[in-house]
């Protein structure tokens, strides 16, 4: 984090609102940068569909980014399950997890974020190969 001259702060933001280089760390260890905290509407869990693209770093390895796949398929799931629905490659089912859905509980529908995600807060596969994420960017829409 220092690095890149990530700052840690100790308080979520009353109004949501996040300086570009600041992450709140969530119980889970995720830390999280909120870049639009959406338009109000708050997802509930087992009852939202939540549609989500990302760009991410597996550090040590190359880039991923799902923006760009074949037809522009977003990652769906439902709100409290880390599993991927719809028509979507395996492959992103490696990157949901409690890391990746966790924002929710904070930001709503069409929201924006950046995440560091500790490998024990990651989906199996990361966390058994002990490998964090690093989000640079998530978007998060609800299904209507």
């Amino acid at each position: 984090m220092d690095e890149n001259g990530f700052v840690l702060i100790k308080d979520y933001s009353a109004n949501g609102v996040f300086a570009a280089n600041e992450f709140y760390e969530l119980s889970n260890g995720v830390y999280m940068n909120v870049i639009d905290s959406g338009n109000g509407n708050r997802a509930v869990a087992g009852n939202t569909t939540i549609l989500c693209r990302f760009s991410v770093n597996v550090f040590m390895s190359a880039e991923f980014n799902n923006e760009n796949i074949s037809q522009g398929f977003p990652v769906e799931f439902i709100y409290g399950y880390n599993t991927a629905r719809g028509n979507v490659d395996h492959l992103f089912n490696e990157y949901l997890g409690e890391g990746l859905t966790s924002p929710l509980a904070y930001v709503g529908d069409s929201s924006e974020v950046r995440l560091i995600v500790p490998f024990n807060a990651s989906s199996e596969y990361f966390s058994n190969n002990y490998e964090p994420l690093y989000f640079d960017r998530v978007k998060y829409a609800f299904e209507p």
